[in-house]
């Protein structure tokens, strides 16, 4: 190697290293998932329901229901709702 590809090479390696430090001393801000007072209270999480077939479940803690939606088969891309859970009734409350 030429002494112009080394220095090329080490001036990379040092502004990578300087990226990196900088990212560590001077992180991005805090990202919260849910805050406290959200006005429409809702979680979602996605779950295999067949191989290669997810669907999503949207709670509404408001209302206390369950929905699963998944995307339409044949290829329309579309989100489907096919049922929802009372979670009163079915916790007792």
């Amino acid at each position: 190697m030429s002494k112009r590809t080394c220095l090329v090479l080490l001036v990379g390696v040092n502004l990578f290293l300087l990226a990196a430090l900088a990212f560590t001393v001077f992180p991005g801000p805090k990202a919260y998932a849910q805050r406290v007072g959200i006005s429409g209270n809702y979680m979602m999480v996605t779950a295999e329901i067949q191989d290669g077939y997810d669907a999503l479940y949207l709670v509404d803690v408001a209302e206390r229901r369950m929905h699963v939606l998944t995307i339409e088969k044949g290829g329309a891309g579309r989100l489907q709702h096919n049922d929802f859970r009372d979670l009163k009734v079915d916790f007792r409350e």
